[in-house]
Formats: structure tokens, C-alpha cells, sequence
């Protein structure tokens, strides 16, 4: 299996082939200002960013945005997209882990850390350092919000589809299809993507993986609190409504909350 910083840098060019980000900011644009005007501030870093979209909306919101990802492909991906739309947003390589010494300490008011990208933290340890990372970015009182899928349900149903998305990828048919392995002694999944794409001489296609440890509400909730985070929050989603986290039925866990203290100190 990959790490996933191969895993994504494997995946950057169909990265966007993924996301119909159009709707997708459409949907969670109330939810995200709702948070950051909850944060009191204008500086945010879209943390785990990908290709950068999240973090590009901000700054056409009137955000002072910086994004980062541990992928050099995908940041690189992003600040074509940034050169291209004239808006002058910083992109960083750097993990979860390092944003304190990449991005500065205590330099934003909000840390974003969307897409499903928690549960690539293999241990509880190594989540507990994520986040005691991410609130040392964070300046006091700053907000922290993340978005994954509820692996309270899915490991009981153990769906191993997801939806496959098409599009057009540098003028021929693209096609991506995610699907999954359980291992429940290990309490793994092993994530694969399948990258497709039409070419002169038919489809041709390439798999990868990547393993992910399925990130439950009660073990997130833990971390959060030993890194030095309160208030916390559990959403069903990210829409302008959005319903409390239920275990037994939510698509998504989406959870915000404050940091109220430096963990490190403790």
C-alpha cells in the first residue's frame, strides 16, 4: 500500500474529477461562514487542502487564506489554480503534524481539515499529534472544524462502493471509482481508487491504495480534548441546517471546536 502522500500524489490529476465544486461550495458555504464568523477572525488555513478549492473560496469570500497539504503534486495543483484565477493564496507542503512549524504558531484564527482526511492517521497517538499540531497553529480562542465520514456506521455496514464521478481530463474521458476493503481484527480499511481514462487506444485504468483506521466519534472527541480543544461541537454535515451528528444515521461527522488551552503545557 501506498502512504498517502504518494496515494495523493498518485490521484492529484483526477483530484478534480472527484469534486464538483461548484455545488459542492454552494452547499457548505453557509456552514463554513457560520463557523468563521463564530471564530471572530479573517486569517484561515485550509489544512489537508488538496487542490486547493476550499481554500480558494475563502479568499473570494474576503478570507485571508493559506492552504497546505502534505502532497507536493496536489499544492502544486493548487497554486496553478490560484496563479490562474489572480488570487494571491500561499500553498504549503506540509502534514497536519508540521503546521505549526510551516505555517506559524499561533498564526490563524480558523484551521479548516476537510475531506475525509483524519482517518489517515493510523493510531490514536499519531491523531492526539495532528491535532495538539493544529491548535498550536491556531491563535487563542481560534475555531477548529473537520469534516469525515461517520465510520460509526460504515463499520457496521461496510459499504464498499462509493458513487463513481466522470469528467473530461485534459480533452479525453476521465472516470474515477472509489471502493473499499474492511479488516476488522486490524481495524483498517484499505481505500483504493481506481483512476480511469479513454485513451486512443481504449480504457485504460490504474488502482491505488492507501490505508486508513476508522476514525469513530468517540475516539475523535477523546483527541480532541487531550490536544487542548473545547466547546465541541457534532454536525450530521455541513449545510446551512445542519442536524446533530446521529451514529446510527449520519452520512458525514462534522465537528467544530475552540481551542481553550495549550495541551503541550499540561
Amino acid at each position: 500500500m501506498r502512504t498517502s502522500e504518494d496515494f495523493y500524489d498518485a490521484l492529484a490529476p483526477l483530484f478534480d474529477v472527484m469534486t464538483d465544486w461548484e455545488a459542492r461550495l454552494a452547499a457548505e458555504e453557509p456552514f463554513l461562514r457560520a463557523a468563521l464568523a463564530e471564530a471572530r477572525g479573517k486569517r484561515v488555513l485550509d489544512a489537508a487542502c488538496g487542490s486547493g478549492g476550499h481554500a480558494l473560496a475563502l479568499a473570494r469570500w474576503g478570507y485571508e487564506a493559506v492552504g497546505a497539504d502534505a502532497s507536493p503534486v496536489m499544492v502544486q495543483m493548487a497554486r496553478q489554480k490560484a496563479q490562474a484565477a489572480g488570487l494571491a493564496v500561499p500553498f504549503a507542503v506540509a502534514g497536519l503534524a508540521d503546521l505549526p512549524e510551516v505555517c506559524g504558531p499561533a498564526a490563524f484564527d480558523t484551521v479548516l481539515c476537510l475531506g475525509n482526511s483524519l482517518p489517515h492517521l493510523l493510531t490514536q497517538a499519531e491523531l492526539v499529534a495532528a491535532l495538539r499540531a493544529t491548535a498550536a497553529a491556531l491563535a487563542p480562542g481560534g475555531v477548529f472544524v473537520t469534516q469525515n465520514l461517520n465510520y460509526d456506521l460504515r463499520w457496521q455496514l461496510q459499504p464498499r462502493w462509493f458513487a463513481a464521478q466522470g469528467d473530461m481530463l485534459d480533452e479525453q474521458e476521465a472516470l474515477v471509482w472509489r471502493f473499499a476493503d474492511y479488516d476488522v481484527p486490524a481495524e483498517r480499511i484499505a481505500f483504493h481508487i481506481a483512476l480511469f481514462r479513454k485513451e486512443l487506444t481504449g480504457w485504460q485504468v490504474q488502482v491505488h491504495t492507501t490505508p486508513q483506521r476508522p476514525l469513530f466519534q468517540a475516539d475523535l472527541l477523546a483527541a480532541l480534548a487531550e490536544a487542548g480543544f473545547g466547546e465541541v461541537r457534532s454536525y450530521a454535515g455541513m449545510t446551512a441546517a445542519p442536524a446533530p451528528f446521529d451514529p446510527a444515521t449520519s452520512g458525514d461527522l462534522v465537528v467544530t471546536a475552540r481551542k481553550i488551552c495549550d495541551s503541550s503545557r499540561r
